[in-house]
């Protein structure tokens, strides 16, 4: 499927670009997200007069998350109930690395946190990047302190 790119996406194109991806990823993510359009001939002609808008916008975009790159922290401990060997009876998320993060100025989604191991289920110290934009990036510092006590199983009986 034909489409015309709304932003810059990474290995995929720029903003304006006309081009070739699977119906699925087509339909099922970049439509909906509004990330792109159909390439459609009514929309081709429209671009070029949209582009300049669109610049704007993702100028505006662009300026936002560097200004919240600025704000955001890039160190944070959490304190989590774990076993005598460090092994947390839950897990750390991007869900409570995002919370922790909002918690000071800047705003952070769950969805820009990239946990490159997936869920932290050790103590200790690990890193996390944080992708506000593709063109705005950083890496933070997430440090896992345990608290020795009851497991959850023996506080709730």
């Amino acid at each position: 499927m034909e489409i015309i790119l709304l932003e810059k996406i990474k290995n995929l194109g720029d903003l304006g670009d006309a081009v070739n991806v699977k119906n699925g990823y087509a339909r099922n993510f970049l439509i909906p997200q509004k990330k792109a359009v159909r390439a459609t001939e009514e929309a081709k002609s429209k671009v070029e007069d949209r582009r300049r808008q669109l610049a704007e916008e993702e100028g505006k975009r662009l300026d936002g998350a560097r200004a919240r790159a600025e704000l955001a922290s890039r160190s944070i401990s959490l304190t989590r109930l774990c076993g005598e060997e460090g092994q947390l009876y839950g897990s750390v998320s991007p869900a409570d690395i995002a919370e922790a993060l909002t918690e000071g100025a800047a705003v952070i989604e769950k969805s820009e946190v990239f946990l490159p191991d997936g869920p932290i289920k050790q103590t200790g110290e690990f890193s996390a990047d944080v992708i506000l934009h593709p063109e705005v990036r950083f890496t933070i510092t997430i440090s896992v302190v345990g608290e020795e006590g009851a497991s959850p199983e023996e506080t709730q009986a």
